[in-house]
């Protein structure tokens, strides 16, 4: 037996695969130990399968086409793909039935993708030195 069971897949796919669907690495490992109890939470089923689907796409010739053909085949993996790219960008995502999930913690908000992609800081989180703070810290460029 490999010691995997359906309920908690390896987080190293885990890493893996939000690496390869995010477009970023390396990715924070204990941030991404946290965001997988979070979204095996709310795909208890679907993201063990999608997590199969990116161990199967890696033996692949081509990993990229062969998760993308994967996710295109099954509605339910690519919604759990969308997942898996939102908390990473965000820190939230929506589930199944389209409720929010918010950030776990304030670090998980501030630690999402998108800042930086935008080159901004999270709302409600000032800079801290040594960028600069304090009134008008807005007004000087990230």
């Amino acid at each position: 037996m490999n010691g995997r069971t359906p309920t908690m897949p390896p987080t190293a796919d885990f890493l893996g695969l939000s690496e390869h669907l995010t477009g970023t690495a390396p990715l924070d490992a204990q941030l991404s130990d946290a965001f997988q109890q979070r979204v095996l939470a709310a795909y208890p089923a679907d993201l063990p399968r999608l997590l199969t689907a990116w161990t199967t796409a890696t033996g692949a010739p081509d990993p990229g086409k062969s998760l993308q053909d994967a996710l295109d085949a099954d509605a339910a993996l690519a919604l759990t793909a969308r997942a898996v790219i939102t908390v990473w960008y965000t820190g939230l995502f929506p589930h199944p039935d389209e409720t929010p999930d918010p950030p776990g913690t304030s670090a998980q908000w501030r630690s999402g993708l998108i800042w930086s992609v935008i080159e901004a800081h999270p709302g409600s989180a000032a800079p801290q030195p040594p960028q600069p703070s304090g009134y008008g810290y807005w007004t000087q460029h990230p």
